[in-house]
């Protein structure tokens, strides 16, 4: 009995009533975004949030499937926690915030567990654009990562210099 839908959804991070409540278009919309994404189309209702998958670049990444329809919003967690700045630096987090915004429409904010995170503004429904999106936020979560910490360790030899 280990095919019945509540084992297949164990299996893949989802209980059967999770997976259940997904329309015919959304298993659809999820199957060829699976396969995208390099996966077995039968993996498609695995890569909704809650479980994290892996963007190309290594970020870890959600997808929130929009209720009834064939779409989902994707974010990127960055591994990085908001605790970890502060002063000056939350300056440069706004100004990176605030180009993040209007350039790519995509939300610097903190995750559930406390880490920067990269969201989406808009519910995407077509596959391609999906993981067009995923390539995206993870390059520019990467930027964002490496001009967060370049300038905090730039800084930091900045205070350190001017100290002797």
């Amino acid at each position: 009995m280990s095919n019945s839908k509540a084992a297949l959804g164990r299996r893949h991070g989802r209980s059967a009533n999770a997976r259940d409540s997904l329309t015919h278009e959304q298993v659809d919309f999820l199957a060829r975004l699976a396969t995208l994404l390099g996966m077995p189309a039968e993996d498609g209702t695995s890569i909704v949030a809650p479980r994290l998958i892996t963007g190309p670049s290594g970020l870890a990444c959600r997808l929130h499937v929009m209720q009834g329809m064939a779409a989902v919003r994707p974010e990127a967690l960055l591994p990085m926690s908001a605790d970890e700045l502060s002063g000056a630096e939350m300056s440069r987090l706004l100004r990176v915030q605030s180009l993040i915004l209007g350039e790519f429409g995509w939300y610097l904010g903190i995750s559930s567990e406390g880490l920067l995170q990269l969201s989406s503004l808009v519910w995407i429904d077509d596959p391609q654009d999906v993981a067009t999106a995923l390539d995206l936020v993870n390059g520019v979560g990467t930027a964002v990562l490496h001009s967060l910490l370049h300038d905090a360790s730039a800084n930091a030899a900045d205070t350190a210099s001017a100290r002797h």
